[in-house]
């Protein structure tokens, strides 16, 4: 009987001026994609949607739709990474980014996805910020006796020159007026204290909370399938008070609405609609879905596809598209850049290209397999090799 054998041995990429294999072995979308694989006028009108949204704050909301592979998760990543990697010394503009895998059965499965993608240091910061905000406004109005200079709020609380509990009643109360939502109001303000910080993100995330624990901070409620737009709302308003704007939500495999029963699609969809509804301002819904699936919900759900602004489709690549990305991947492990398709020929390009049908994921996985076996067999990737391995 034949023994299964791990190999653990490296491959020796620096044959291949390569200080290792660029390409996903899977063909599945890094979390943080470092290059787009796709056509240029995609992101061009990418970009004509998002940037009014964050420069002027008007909301608007786009469909990504193409056939399975053609890159409509890597397309979403790919935007969450950009707009991150921009904004993230930004004064002015904070646009909050969060990736959703599949819009689930509720609204509750959308925020709750939202909410972890995020993250509770992400929201813990903004708590401490808002509160240290809160503390500088308090110090000009000579509420509090300390002189408190912008930008130093919080670090005054944490040096002990200002109790929190001075800060804390005022606090709630101006975030209460904004969320409409006392219970999450409290939750977030909650996340400041070391002690609270677990049991508040637990229930800001939208975890059932039982009543002993929910009472230690005052929680009267959970969230739940009835309060999540609701939370929703009161996030958005909250992120918004320390200049976080606007909320992005991207919405991977939309077609997974039409696996749902007719009623639990019906309401999710109107959910979806009220919260554009709700937000006219600081709101941005990009969402990626089957063309098939998206052409069913235009002609079916004329209240919800009328609120989609634009829709952006995802074609196969162009053989031109696929030798531009494969230098952009290879250029990632490479030590000087380079314009060359080396270890890959014209003609093995060619055959992949045919093989992979300009879909991306097959394009990639192919890539990535010739690159390990053209190092185990020492043989250079040309258009036999690849027919070999094909």
């Amino acid at each position: 009987m034949s023994n299964l054998e791990i190999n653990l041995s490296d491959l020796d990429y620096s044959r291949l001026n390569l200080t290792g294999n660029p390409f996903p072995y899977s063909g599945i979308p890094e979390q943080t994609p470092e290059i787009y694989v796709g056509q240029e006028d995609v992101l061009n009108k990418i970009s004509n949607v998002l940037s009014p949204v964050i420069k002027y704050g008007r909301s608007s909301h786009l469909i990504i739709s193409g056939s399975y592979g053609n890159g409509k998760s890597h397309t979403l990543r790919y935007i969450q990474s950009q707009i991150k990697k921009q904004f993230e010394n930004s004064e002015l503009n904070k646009p909050v980014v969060g990736y959703i895998g599949q819009p689930g059965e509720s609204m509750l499965d959308i925020y709750r996805d939202f909410i972890y993608d995020i993250g509770p240091d992400y929201l813990k910061s903004n708590a401490q910020k808002y509160i240290g905000n809160c503390a500088v406004q308090l110090s000009r109005e000579g509420k509090i006796e300390e002189d408190i200079k912008n930008n130093e709020g919080w670090n005054s609380i944490e040096s002990g020159d200002v109790l929190l509990s001075d800060v804390i009643p005022e606090a709630m109360i101006k975030l209460s007026a904004k969320t409409k939502f006392p219970d999450f109001s409290r939750a977030f303000l909650n996340l400041a204290y070391e002690e609270n910080s677990i049991t508040s993100w637990e229930w800001i995330s939208g975890e059932s909370i039982e009543y002993s624990r929910r009472r230690e901070i005052n929680l009267t409620t959970n969230i739940g399938k009835r309060l999540s737009q609701r939370a929703f709302l009161a996030l958005k308003n909250t992120l918004e008070l320390t200049d976080n704007t606007p909320l992005i939500l991207l919405i991977d495999e939309f077609e997974y609405i039409e696996t749902l029963q007719t009623k639990t699609k019906q309401n999710m969809l109107n959910s979806i609609r009220h919260l554009m509804d709700l937000n006219p301002f600081g709101l941005s819904i990009v969402m990626a879905c089957a063309p098939e699936v998206w052409e069913k919900i235009i002609s079916e759900y004329h209240a919800f596809s009328e609120r989609i602004g634009k829709e952006v489709n995802l074609k196969p690549l162009t053989r031109e598209n696929v030798g531009e990305f494969i230098i952009s991947y290879l250029n990632l492990k490479r030590k000087l850049g380079s314009d060359s398709l080396g270890p890959f020929t014209d003609s093995a390009i060619d055959k992949i290209f045919v093989q992979g049908q300009g879909n991306a994921r097959q394009i990639i996985t192919i890539c990535s397999n010739l690159l390990d076996l053209s190092i185990k067999e020492g043989k250079k990737i040309d258009e036999d090799f690849v027919s070999n391995l094909l």
